[in-house]
């Protein structure tokens, strides 16, 4: 049997001088060409590269226990990255599938049999009788120097010094589902750091690959949020975890350890307490606080559970939250913790109780699924729908009069179900919205259609009737408008229930919802001709899509639940003097999370924007100004359209003076002046606006004007 030998790099270059010279020392030199050599490595140098993956092609466990994995390395066109180091492996991190009852009692509050876990091969002590499963391997720390092999040719192999540690809690196990996670993080030549995350479970028994386990959501549905590329991305730890997948590896199921909270100070405050630092825990946790915090992070509201848990048919476990399993998922929201409070978790509802005692099952308190979505008032906003059905303008144009239905799937709603109670600012609560669109901009400021011009009708539908006296609909009528109707309606509910509305009940100053509330429904946009004949979409330029705000606030948005941007255009318009829509929203998303650090800035255009929808090149000429403030007398001051989306940011002194706006005036922008935005519009139609902005601010260098801000 051939023996192989390794020589290290002096040990090569030593034997090979010595051949060299021996060589020549022997031979003479017929001159003639020797044969060709053999080819070098094919591929990109790993600091040539400007983005890897990795694909973890095997895995063995020997006789001691220790891991080795064998990987492929690659480029985005599946070309070979050359020269990866030990000190690239950010992290290796190993475990299995294992029964919750494996931890115990203590560890896992009423486990049930039937239940499967992820369970680390890597534990970490964490005192105090705690512990978790965020150990793990890393190459930047670990002193072996024989672990990794490269192949020179993409390929790669390590065999870990790091030996299975469970703290005695179980054992390892290889006739079941193992899973390795393998984290590289590098730098190039242009500084740019390079993350991959990948994964690989396998049978070591059998040697057999299988399918990821346990899988209850996908990692796209947290990255609709925590958008790759972007200040939010998942980038824990280093920025070496960017992926929901990673964080599961470590945060399993019977993570815990003492936390104590700290002031933006990094003053320590308040006790320690038992924090779940689970994936489920954690993750409940930071979504409770953020939301309720006053940076408000967290655009949804965390008992929504639908928004993280989308349902998917090809994953074993996605209806996993509603499952009712153990007490310690309900504590990773329902726990005397700040997320808890947050909340408003009750205090007879205790960390220690068992909660199954009296929720879940038959017979039982409301269980995660009733609690959370079917029996829940917020869900049942969202399942209900206002259909306009018609739109009527009398002959003398005294009045129009909208006629609506109310649906829960094919029950209709009452009047007598409809909030309503007087609106703490003026009007009612209960209302439906009207305006009218001309060129791209509604008309008229905010006109709330409150309840009390509401009549049912014997088919169960509602009229409401708009006079000319109390509402302006005469601008909308001499325009020759298309008519925008919407809905900022509350139905009456208990528990997701519907019933006749009790305004002592929904008056409540404890906000026990054990009584009544009654949340905003979820509405659409429905546009009319002035013959009453119906328009089939909006006639409105459409700059971004609902779908792209719905990623991260799903069905909440600030008023109301709306399924189209004309429901929020149609109150935040181009006449509102500072709150017109490009503003309101513009404003709100430089968003910061509890640390401090930029969660979403709003110079990452395409996030809600798609691919085009902050061309200002789309943008025409002719679009109706927008307003930008009031003069001293009170009269509108407006910008003209392709001015309007750039200053909407762009506010003096930032990046608007003198200057700026001289540049913008020259190519036929209109702006005021650097104390008053706008100039009367009064004044405007004069002016025959012509702008040329989109000549020279194309979209692929508004792109990259915007792309290198960081946190700024």
């Amino acid at each position: 049997m051939m023996k192989r030998f390794n020589f290290n790099t002096t040990a090569k270059a030593v034997f090979s001088a010595g051949i060299l010279s021996f060589a020549l020392m022997g031979c003479g030199s017929d001159g003639k060409d020797g044969e060709d050599g053999i080819d070098g490595p094919t591929g990109t140098p790993i600091k040539s590269a400007n983005n890897i993956k990795s694909t973890i092609t095997s895995a063995q466990v020997d006789e001691n226990k220790r891991l080795t994995l064998s990987f492929n390395l690659t480029d985005a066109n599946g070309a070979a990255i050359l020269g990866l180091v030990q000190t690239d492996i950010a992290t290796i991190s190993f475990g299995r599938v294992g029964a919750a009852t494996e931890l115990g009692e203590n560890e896992t509050i009423n486990p049930n049999p039937e239940r499967k876990i992820w369970l680390s091969y890597f534990n970490k002590d964490k005192g105090e009788g705690y512990f978790t499963g965020s150990s793990y391997f890393d190459g930047t720390k670990s002193q072996c120097t024989d672990c990794f092999v490269d192949n020179n040719n993409g390929s790669y192999s390590i065999k870990i010094d790091k030996t299975i540690d469970t703290l005695a809690k179980y054992d390892y196990v290889a006739d079941t589902t193992n899973g390795v996670y393998l984290s590289i993080k590098t730098t190039n030549n242009l500084s740019k750091t390079m993350v991959d995350n990948s994964f690989f479970y396998w049978v070591p028994a059998t040697d057999v690959q299988v399918d990821k386990p346990l899988q209850i959501l996908a990692n796209a549905d947290c990255q609709s949020c925590h958008r790759e590329g972007q200040a939010g991305k998942l980038s824990m730890h280093g920025s070496k975890h960017n992926t929901e997948e990673a964080c599961s590896f470590c945060h399993t199921d019977y993570n815990r350890y003492l936390k104590q909270d700290k002031d933006s100070g990094g003053n320590v405050i308040g006790e320690a307490y038992a924090y779940d630092g689970s994936i489920k825990g954690m993750v409940h946790s930071i979504h409770t606080n953020s939301h309720a915090s006053s940076s408000g992070v967290y655009p949804q509201m965390t008992s929504n559970c639908l928004t993280c848990h989308n349902p998917n048919q090809d994953f074993n476990l996605t209806d996993g939250w509603k499952a009712d399993v153990d007490t310690t998922s309900c504590w990773s929201c329902h726990s005397p913790s700040p997320a808890a409070k947050a909340a408003g978790t009750k205090a007879s509802h205790q960390q220690g109780k068992n909660c199954l005692a009296c929720h879940g099952g038959e017979g039982r308190g409301r269980g995660a699924e009733d609690a959370h979505y079917t029996l829940n008032s917020t869900h049942l906003a969202s399942a209900l729908k206002v259909t306009f059905n018609s739109m009527t303008l009398a002959a003398d144009e005294s009045s129009i009069t909208a006629n609506f239905t109310v649906k829960h799937g094919s029950e209709l709603v009452t009047l007598k179900q409809i909030d309503p109670r007087p609106y703490k600012y003026g009007g009612f609560n209960s209302a439906i919205v009207i305006n009218g669109t001309l060129g791209d901009d509604f008309l008229v400021n905010y006109q709330k259609v409150g309840i009390n011009t509401f009549t049912q009708q014997s088919d169960g539908s509602i009229n409401a009737l708009i006079s000319a006296t109390s509402f302006n609909i005469k601008t909308l009528i001499d325009a020759k408008s298309t008519i925008a109707l919407s809905s900022q309606l509350h139905v009456c509910s208990k528990k997701g229930i519907i019933a006749d509305c009790v305004v002592d009940d929904l008056n409540q100053e404890d906000g026990d919802r054990s009584k009544q509330y009654a949340p905003y429904l979820t509405s659409d946009t429905f546009y009319y001709n002035l013959d009453g004949s119906p328009v089939n979409s909006s006639p409105r330029m459409q700059h971004a899509k609902m779908a792209d705000c719905q990623q991260c606030h799903t069905t909440e948005i600030t008023h109301r639940y709306s399924n189209d941007l004309d429901g929020c255009a149609t109150c935040h318009n181009g006449t509102r003097s500072n709150s017109n829509l490009a503003i309101k929203v513009h404003a709100k998303h430089y968003v910061y999370d509890s640390s401090g650090d930029l969660f979403f800035k709003k110079t990452e255009c395409q996030a809600c924007h798609a691919d085009d929808g902050f061309s200002i090149q789309n943008i025409k000429t002719t679009a109706s100004p927008v307003a930008f403030g009031k003069d001293s007398n009170g009269g509108l001051l407006v910008v003209s359209p392709q001015t309007a989306a750039c200053v909407s940011c762009h506010l003096p002194p930032y990046g608007l003076n003198n200057s700026t706006i001289g540049h913008i005036e020259s190519n036929g922008g209109v702006v005021g002046t650097i104390n008053q935005l706008g100039v009367p519009a009064a004044d405007y139609g004069a002016m025959n606006v012509q702008e040329t902005c989109s000549t020279c601010h194309t979209d692929a260098r508004i792109l990259r004007s915007h792309s290198n801000w960081g946190g700024h």
